[in-house]
């Protein structure tokens, strides 16, 4: 008899340690509130705390370009426009809920360095705003490559070190659209 209450007291405490698992572990994502989802910020190193910023800022700007080339720039241009803003605004929602989830705080506009790089891209002329977005973007993404591989080697937080490891092809494959559209 108390063999088998100390079963049913097992597969009792069994079942609710795995049921507490699973609901722990989507209770702390979803509440950006709640102690347990500050753990993760003593994670996050001041390496993935830089990347997350500086990405985060560069594609600010990289974004507001963007949506300047749909409008101001050639049919070619106005493609990779659509292109950057569709990708950057997916990269950047995931930047953002990464960065809640480990308590890093985000700039919340511009430079004043990529506000005259934009007063000046959108003064350009429609010939010369081509060019001028062609190697502004490029330089860009140049700088956010390099520092996206940096973060993935000296990162320590693995769910940001992740979100770099998912963003590099796409970094990537904009450059290769970059220099490609650069040659033509």
């Amino acid at each position: 008899m108390r063999r088998s209450h100390l079963s049913l007291l097992l597969v009792a405490v069994a079942g609710a340690a795995t049921a507490g698992c699973g609901g722990g572990v989507t209770d702390s994502s979803a509440s950006s509130g709640s102690s347990s989802a500050s753990a993760p910020a003593a994670k996050a190193s001041g390496q993935d705390r830089a990347w997350m910023r500086q990405i985060h800022l560069g594609g600010l700007a990289r974004l507001q370009a963007a949506k300047l080339a749909q409008d101001k720039g050639s049919q070619d241009v106005k493609a990779l426009g659509d292109t950057l803003v569709k990708d950057q605004g997916t990269l950047d929602e995931q930047l953002v809920r990464t960065a809640e989830r480990h308590g890093v705080r985000l700039p919340t506009g511009l430079s004043n360095a990529q506000q005259k790089e934009a007063v000046a891209l959108e003064k350009a002329a429609h010939a010369r705003f081509d060019r001028r977005f062609v190697k502004e973007m490029a330089q860009s993404h140049k700088r956010a490559i390099s520092s996206t591989k940096r973060e993935i080697k000296k990162g320590s937080a693995p769910e940001i070190v992740a979100l770099a490891k998912s963003t590099l092809p796409s970094l990537e494959h904009h450059l290769a659209m970059l220099r490609e559209a650069d040659d033509s």
